[in-house]
């Protein structure tokens, strides 16, 4: 049984941790939206309000675990391609039946969500007063049943996975394709190289001016172009920074970014992304509610954990920038300044 596997059975419990700490806030969250009520100073209200800073506990501990659920899939992936028969890295497992992509981008988008929602219980929790309890509310009520999914998902794929199948490894999906179409000299690799890089120095722009006077548009402003830097800063990472760092024009996976030989840059790239954007976006997020609170200290209140945001934001897009661009630096150095896609 699958499940037997070491590194299956640890991102299986790691998953079914996650989905207990949500639901077990979600529980919380329903009863804030029946019962609470910040004008009564009950015996009731007082055992709520407390379960409340409990349940932002639980949101918490669960946002971890669903990060690291997603870091488990990827690693789990990665290790049973050394017992899968043509897998040479996670590609060629997730690629070995039909959930396994479904399962990543899953977990991946539930990850990054609960990381906002994790960002935004931080705000309240610098807050005087619970002004934000009922949006937290929603907000948690929303996530479980996402993570709920996400462990179904990556679930049957684990547990469906035939682990004597031949799959299908990277150098032959991925290589062979972008080898032969020719599209790794033009087309959506050069968009790539410029969109990508020019999304995250304007990210990183916005995210600095902001920070100097944090108003509640201009953060908003900063965190959307952060949440809009991720998609071609994903593909400036496959199609650009990973043939650069091996040397191989039509080698586009990003998985093989993760491993020893490629001294683990995928791992200062993807979780700089991820960070940046749990950063921002939680930025945006405090601005947008921000006006929902009544505290008298509110704003400053919102300035301070606006411009930490922002700014840890603005570092994780510059681990980005340069953690891509040293490759394709030291190909032109030890090259003498040949092109690697001409």
């Amino acid at each position: 049984m699958n499940i037997l596997e070491p590194w299956i059975f640890l991102r299986m419990v790691a998953g079914l941790v996650g989905v207990i700490f949500f639901v077990r806030a979600a529980t919380t969250s329903a009863k804030v939206l029946r019962h609470f009520d910040l004008a009564r100073a009950s015996e009731g209200q007082l055992a709520l309000e407390r379960r409340v800073e409990l349940a932002s506990t639980f949101v918490r501990v669960a946002t971890v675990t669903q990060v690291a659920s997603l870091a488990l899939t990827v690693l789990a992936a990665d290790r049973l391609s050394h017992g899968v028969r043509g897998a040479m890295c996670a590609y060629g497992v997730f690629h070995a039946n039909d959930m396994g992509f479904p399962a990543l981008w899953t977990g991946g988008g539930v990850a990054l969500i609960a990381g906002v929602l994790a960002q935004v219980y931080a705000f309240d929790a610098r807050l005087p007063r619970l002004d934000l309890v009922r949006a937290l509310s929603v907000l948690t009520l929303a996530v479980a049943p996402l993570a709920i999914a996400d462990f179904l998902v990556t679930s049957r794929f684990f547990l469906d996975l035939d682990l004597n199948v031949v799959a299908s490894c990277c150098s032959v999906e991925l290589d062979a394709t972008e080898a032969g179409a020719a599209r790794y000299a033009t087309g959506p690799r050069e968009l790539a190289s410029i969109v990508g890089p020019i999304a995250i120095a304007l990210s990183i722009a916005l995210a600095l001016f902001a920070a100097r006077r944090p108003r509640p548009p201009m953060v908003a402003l900063a965190g959307a172009v952060s949440i809009a830097a991720l998609p071609p800063a994903l593909a400036a990472t496959v199609l650009e920074v990973a043939p650069y760092t091996f040397e191989l024009p039509q080698h586009v996976c990003p998985f093989c970014l993760l491993r020893g030989d490629a001294f683990g840059i995928g791992y200062l790239l993807f979780g700089g992304i991820f960070l940046a954007v749990v950063w921002g976006a939680g930025a945006a997020a405090s601005a947008l509610l921000s006006r929902r609170a009544r505290s008298p200290d509110v704003f400053a209140v919102f300035e301070a954990f606006a411009r930490d945001r922002l700014r840890r934001g603005a570092f994780a897009w510059a681990v980005v920038l340069a953690a891509g661009v040293a490759p394709i630096v030291r190909y032109a150095i030890v090259s003498g300044g040949a092109s690697l896609f001409r």
